[in-house]
């Protein structure tokens, strides 16, 4: 039997046929992977603007609670002292005049007793219309007090007010309000 020579070419074609088709199928998976890892890429940038925009809106309702707690703070030490550091000096060449912040209080129960000191059993100095203006002296009791007003018994402290004529007196803190309103409720 006679051997079949082969040339060189015959033993190139199936390494250049193999060579094309890993060629060929690297392409692909370089392309599928590019393609995936921009995917994720595009899934991670996301997740990190959620977590971003998360914590803006935490830290937005933190400053907000931040300044509701200071504004309710500023309220209270308004409605205890008076004045405030700041609020009351005028200064005038020559002399010093102090101008006082006042505190507008409204009676809200029609016939509010005014009493001289701070309890049902001190005795009655005036009694007061409803929506009658007074002055807040900036004294409050200490402690909260509840008192049957007919339907409700709300729990409030006693007030220190001044009166149009200047008298000073206590009224139960429930029947006097910075707005001109009716407490509902009240049997005289």
């Amino acid at each position: 039997m006679a051997k079949k020579e082969s040339s060189p070419n015959t033993r190139l074609v199936p390494f250049i046929i193999v060579s094309l088709i890993t060629l060929i199928f690297l392409i692909w998976a370089m392309q599928q992977c590019n393609r995936n890892s921009g995917e994720y890429a595009n899934a991670a940038e996301q997740a990190e603007r959620e977590s971003y925009l998360d914590s803006l809106s935490r830290i937005e309702e933190e400053q907000r609670i931040q300044a509701e707690a200071e504004a309710r703070a500023e309220a209270l030490l308004r409605a205890r002292t008076q004045p405030l550091p700041g609020d009351s000096i005028v200064r005038v060449p020559a002399a010093e005049k102090i101008i006082e912040r006042v505190t507008v209080l409204y009676s809200t129960i029609d016939g509010l007793n005014v009493r001289r000191g701070p309890s049902l059993k001190n005795s009655i100095i005036a009694r007061l219309p409803l929506y009658a203006e007074v002055k807040f002296t900036g004294e409050v009791t200490d402690s909260l007090y509840e008192i049957d007003l007919g339907e409700i018994t709300p729990r409030a402290p006693w007030v220190r007010i001044e009166l149009q004529d200047g008298k000073t007196g206590w009224v139960y803190g429930a029947g006097v309000s910075y707005y001109k309103t009716r407490l509902e409720g009240v049997i005289n």
